[in-house]
């Protein structure tokens, strides 16, 4: 009878918490784009992307792309029929450009996203965008979201809760806060706010909790102030950032400065990594002081370094296997140009992207040591 009335009560604390988040994740979604809309202007072109459907296929000049497989390059006519927007239910005659890096291959009965845009004469102009592929990305979030559930039960929930809420933060408020006079101020207050909410749903109100939060920030703070520094110090800014050159484009129109994108996008791209490694060393000092609450300052403290060593061993490796993999186009480029080491160890891009790697790796490994010492502090009992 009493260990129904305690799943009971867990039941009603969980149904709790998940409805709080979700109003939580309902008001910054609500309240954030009355502060960041002001900064963003009308759109450049009067255009949709809509669902069309490919009805005849009237030419098809192309041959497969001796480079790149399942591609194509040359030229098509056929007809689409617009099925959403404003020109719902007309059909259009489109003349299309394949190529290897644009190679939407058109056939009868292709379900595509198209663009439909008004010329400075008045004339709609369509053309085919994309294949769509946005089944594909529904799938995978069902698929995960089905696993987490599967195996982690209540934590998976409160992990998808997490993951659903720091999604929102970043696209509501981060991403639109870049716009505004205070990029960094925004950030900063941001990954607190996610790094709070993250281990609440996690650890709950708990000590285990604060001491994560605290080594989470320790290592965030020190990888964006080493990023920054650094960006100083070899005259590097966000325009040397992949789409760098792009977005100033963009920056000019509106006003936008890039100079604290470099710092933002490390801060962000360590946070992961540094949140795992916290939370690690703070349940373990939780597990060792349960197993042994006599335990010695020294004693602790070594032991959790101990176990700080090998996660840093997988946890450095998986940030900078990250930063390489978004980067194997880059490094094949300096392989296959045969790229002298003075040449390329220069290039701003590669730089940028060395710098992320061990910025955010000395902010991860870091955090080990800050977490010990707050585990210590906020823990440690003196024997009787």
């Amino acid at each position: 009878m009493r260990y129904k009335k305690i799943n009971k009560n867990m039941m009603k604390k969980q149904i709790g918490t998940t409805l709080a988040i979700f109003l939580l994740i309902y008001l910054v979604a609500q309240i954030a784009p009355d502060f960041t809309n002001k900064y963003k202007k009308d759109a450049l072109f009067n255009q949709e992307f809509v669902l069309g459907t490919v009805t005849k296929v009237i030419e098809n000049n192309t041959e497969e792309d001796p480079f790149v497989s399942n591609r194509f390059r040359g030229n098509q006519k056929f007809t689409v029929l617009i099925e959403e927007g404003s020109q719902k239910g007309q059909i259009f005659t489109i003349n299309h450009t394949l190529s290897s890096v644009r190679s939407a291959y058109a056939y009868e009965g292709l379900k595509a996203i198209f663009t439909v845009r008004t010329d400075s004469k008045g004339n709609i102009v369509v053309w085919l965008y994309n294949y769509r592929r946005e089944y594909g990305v529904y799938f995978l979030i069902f698929l995960l979201v089905f696993i987490v559930l599967l195996i982690g039960k209540k934590e998976g929930l409160n992990s998808l809760l997490a993951l659903i809420f720091t999604a929102t933060v970043l696209f509501y408020v981060v991403v639109p806060g870049m716009w505004t006079p205070h990029p960094v101020l925004i950030a900063i207050i941001s990954s607190i706010i996610i790094c709070l909410v993250s281990y609440l749903l996690i650890a709950g109100m708990s000590k285990k909790a604060l001491i994560a939060s605290l080594g989470t920030l320790f290592g965030i703070t020190l990888a964006g102030l080493l990023s920054y520094i650094m960006g100083l110090v070899l005259n590097l800014s966000g325009v040397d950032m992949e789409k760098g050159e792009a977005l100033l484009y963009l920056a000019q129109d509106r006003g936008f400065k890039l100079k604290n994108l470099l710092f933002v996008s490390i801060l962000f791209s360590s946070l992961g990594a540094t949140m795992d490694i916290a939370i690690s060393i703070a349940s373990s000092s939780e597990q060792l002081l349960i197993v042994n609450p006599q335990i010695e300052k020294r004693a602790l403290f070594s032991s959790l370094l101990a176990v700080g060593k090998d996660i840093i061993g997988t946890m450095t490796n998986t940030l900078v296997l990250a930063f390489c993999g978004a980067s194997l186009p880059l490094a094949m480029m300096i392989w296959g140009y045969d790229m002298s080491y003075k040449q390329f160890i220069n290039i701003p891009i590669i730089v940028i992207n060395i710098l992320q790697a061990l910025c955010g790796s000395i902010g991860m490994v870091s955090s080990v040591l800050f977490t010990a010492i707050c585990a210590i502090l906020l823990n440690f009992r003196r024997k009787k």
